[in-house]
């Protein structure tokens, strides 16, 4: 029995939106969803093997078909060529004279003539509707009066340099070019799709003598390509020769015909009325005479792209161009002459435009020396081209191969710090140069400004992973990222001046590994205040002698803290080492946090000066509550009153300096802690009850 859910999903008039609308109405809960999309996709892998059972079983049968088909289209193509020919023997015995009449005669040659013409017409026909059945893309191609198919047949590319097989393809040589066409992966229903096409005018044929393992191949030479090809046997090979010989011939003869009926026709002939061969009152179509360099133009462009002059092909394009609308438009219709060379020269505009196009493709065998400066010429024809969406594709490309060159040479020497300078460097410095090669090389185009921008934004992704690859090491201290961070930052703002400002993404970028450095170093900052705290023994700082002392006070002065009014003594400072020591610390971090500083880190930069300070006075207030440091009890308040009063001013003000406001939570632990000047334990702060803290 089937399964209504299949007969549901497999019914005309099923609706995607409404089915899952009413799934989403009746289902309650996650697991209910996923139980249902569970049942669908068991129902699709059931049905694919479904299919692929049923499409093994009858495979061999659809290829007994598609044989079938093809022996009966052979035997309807051979009968409808016997109906023609008993056709045309029946019209030939209809018109036989018993008498042996000469007008009979004469109409049975004119007939037999017609017939004749009519039915190599017909075959041309069908040779060209059979060849656009097979191939794919070929219809323009093929859209030329008279055109005949002269040979087909299978041949093997082989590569120029190598001799080894590349590709096979279906060539068709017709009285006008060569057609070259490759198998057809996509299921149109065609055989075949158009690779190729090249004009017999500018197509040579080369024999290639069999040596070691070519055999039977010839070479086509059509500028900027060539290209050889292995036939399956000498005969294949000695007919596609012959063809190729024959279809010039016909071209150079068809061309040499039409040049004379050109110069009979021209108005400079004077033709004699009383010719017997013209009558002066039938209406005559006269051609029109176009100048000497319109005819010669497909060929002064070959050789202008030969020879590497694409500023005179262009202007001889523009000039064609502009003869060939001026034409059109004063005689409202063009001849078979002018839209012939119109096809021409349309096609020597597009191979210009590949020639300059992989001018700017990157490829391993292609230097790079030349930087961009070898890429303005071929990106600003291109652009007059009319090409400069795919010019800058091309161009941004080159970009990202030279930057990733360049980046390849730095190599990692000596520090993080050193590495990340001269890396940054590299990079934004190209970045900035490659811009202004762009504003040069597009001006006023915005579609190719937004693709720059985009371009700059991957580039700048790629840059920031391998950054952060390379700098973001678990044992990295926080004063390094922050100089690498800090280093990165300017050369990204180089941008700016550009108009691009890229230091927002670079700062999203940065954000979740900073944030993970920062959470990283405040515990390991409260590590170290736990090691400290067991061995604080809550006695004076000893400096050792005097020079020792103000050379201690001098070095706090240049940090912003006043410590004279602790000193005793000679050498003596009424402060502990430990309280000392996670001064000089916390500075540190508080500078190394508001260089790091952005809108994004701003609550994780709170955070981590709250919660070490946070509990360096946990320390502080366990020693109090400790019966055996009874005596010290007023020291320990010192010390409470230096971090409360002198430090966490001192921080608070580096902090106003940056935000332009106070840190908060800074502020609410100074009112946690103020019992602590007491001497006392706070009582007003929320204590975890799942740590030791209120033992």
């Amino acid at each position: 029995m089937a399964d209504p859910s299949i007969s549901l999903l497999s019914s005309t008039d099923f609706n995607p939106d409404k089915y899952v609308k009413e799934l989403s109405q009746s289902c309650v809960g996650g697991q209910e969803l996923i139980r249902l999309r569970k049942t669908i996709h068991g129902l699709y892998e059931t049905t694919n093997e479904n299919l692929k059972r049923n499409v093994y079983k009858n495979y061999i049968q659809f290829i007994d078909t598609a044989k079938e088909i093809s022996h009966l289209e052979s035997e309807m193509y051979q009968l409808s060529h016997l109906l023609t020919e008993q056709r045309s023997l029946l019209n030939s015995l209809y018109n036989t004279s018993i008498l042996g009449d000469d007008t009979t005669v004469a109409v049975e040659a004119e007939s037999n003539e017609e017939n004749s013409e009519e039915r190599d017409e017909e075959i041309r026909r069908q040779k060209i509707a059979c060849v656009l059945e097979k191939v794919e893309g070929c219809a323009s191609i093929l859209d030329v009066p008279n055109i005949i198919l002269q040979h087909e047949g299978f041949l093997s590319e082989l590569d120029v340099a190598e001799n080894i097989p590349i590709k096979n393809v279906y060539a068709f040589l017709f009285s006008e070019g060569l057609l070259l066409a490759i198998s057809n992966n996509v299921n149109s229903g065609k055989r075949y799709k158009h690779e190729a096409y090249y004009e017999l005018g500018s197509l040579a044929v080369v024999n290639v003598r069999d040596l070691g393992n070519v055999k039977h191949a010839f070479k086509l030479l059509a500028f900027p390509d060539t290209r050889v090809f292995q036939c399956k046997s000498n005969s294949s090979k000695k007919d596609w020769l012959d063809k190729f010989e024959q279809a010039k011939k016909l071209r150079l003869a068809h061309d040499q015909q039409k040049r004379e009926t050109i110069c009979e026709k021209s108005p400079s002939r004077s033709i004699s009325i009383e010719s017997s061969t013209l009558n002066p009152f039938d209406d005559q179509e006269e051609e029109e005479n176009h100048p000497d360099w319109l005819l010669d133009i497909p060929e002064e462009l070959d050789v202008c792209v030969a020879q590497r002059h694409f500023e005179e092909a262009l202007v001889l394009l523009q000039k064609a161009k502009d003869y060939i609308m001026q034409y059109i438009s004063s005689n409202n219709q063009s001849d078979h002459i002018l839209a012939d060379i119109q096809r021409k020269v349309e096609q020597r505009n597009v191979l210009l435009t590949e020639v300059l196009m992989k001018e700017l493709e990157v490829n391993p065998d292609k230097s790079l020396q030349g930087g961009l400066r070898a890429a303005r010429r071929a990106v600003r024809l291109l652009n007059q081209l009319g090409r400069s969406t795919q010019s800058c594709g091309l161009f941004l490309k080159l970009c990202s191969s030279m930057l990733k060159t360049q980046c390849k040479r730095v190599k990692r020497e000596g520090s993080t710090t050193v590495y990340v300078r001269y890396l940054s460097s590299v990079v934004f410095t190209n970045m900035c140069h490659m811009t202004e090669e762009f504003l040069r090389a597009f001006p006023d185009s915005p579609n190719c400004a937004s693709a720059y921008v985009v371009w700059a934004s991957n580039e700048l992704n790629l840059f920031s992973a391998h950054f952060i690859k390379q700098a973001f090491m678990p044992q990295t201290p926080l004063s390094v990222l922050t100089e690498c961070v800090v280093l990165v930052r300017l050369q990204c703002e180089r941008l700016c001046s550009y108009g691009i400002d890229l230091c927002y993404q670079l700062d999203g970028a940065l954000r979740t590994p900073l944030s993970r450095a920062l959470k990283d170093t405040r515990d390991k900052f409260i590590d170290a205040i736990k090691v400290r705290s067991l061995d604080d023994k809550w006695i004076p700082l000893n400096l050792k002698s005097k020079m020792g002392l103000a050379r201690f006070l001098q070095e706090n002065n240049e940090m912003g803290l006043i410590l004279d009014s602790y000193v005793t003594g000679d050498c003596w400072l009424q402060l502990t080492a430990n309280t000392m020591a996670f001064t000089k610390l916390y500075l540190a971090l508080i500078e190394d946090c508001l260089k790091l500083q952005t809108s994004d880190l701003l609550y994780s930069i709170d955070e981590t000066l709250y919660t070490v300070f946070d509990a360096h006075l946990r320390h502080i207030e366990q020693s109090l509550r400790k019966e055996s440091q009874y005596e010290q009890r007023k020291f320990i308040t010192n010390n409470a009153d230096f971090l409360l009063n002198t430090l966490l001013s001192l921080v608070q003000t580096k902090y106003s300096d940056v935000n332009q406001f106070e840190c908060a939570k800074l502020s609410k632990l100074k009112k946690e802690y103020t019992a602590l000047l007491q001497g006392v334990s706070p009582t007003n702060r929320n204590i975890k009850y799942s740590s030791t803290e209120y033992l």
